[in-house]
């Protein structure tokens, strides 16, 4: 096994860690800078990323939500507890 090979399995392995420890999914359509500006986009981030900081108790992860043929279409929250995911689902 080449050092690039196993580098590989390496991060492909701690990324399959991340997402097992993230089950819980709110898709975020429409999040995007191009659809809503810079200002609104920023903005939006910000309020996202202050109420995690403020309610979530385990981990999260944050990334570009694609459609079927890799097309960005918005933000992906994931989050380890089941009952943050609902209360973010629910506020935004």
């Amino acid at each position: 096994m080449t050092m690039f090979s196993a580098t590989h399995a390496f991060i492909t392995r701690l990324d399959a860690d991340k997402l097992k420890a993230t089950p819980h999914v709110v898709p975020q359509p429409g999040l995007l800078r191009s659809a809503m500006g810079d200002d609104a986009f920023l903005a939006a981030l910000d309020e996202r990323r202050r109420w995690i900081a403020k309610h979530c108790v385990g981990e999260f992860q944050i990334a570009d939500l694609q459609d079927e043929i890799g097309e960005k279409i918005g933000k992906s929250y994931r989050f380890s507890d089941r009952d943050v995911a609902f209360l973010f689902r629910f506020l935004f």
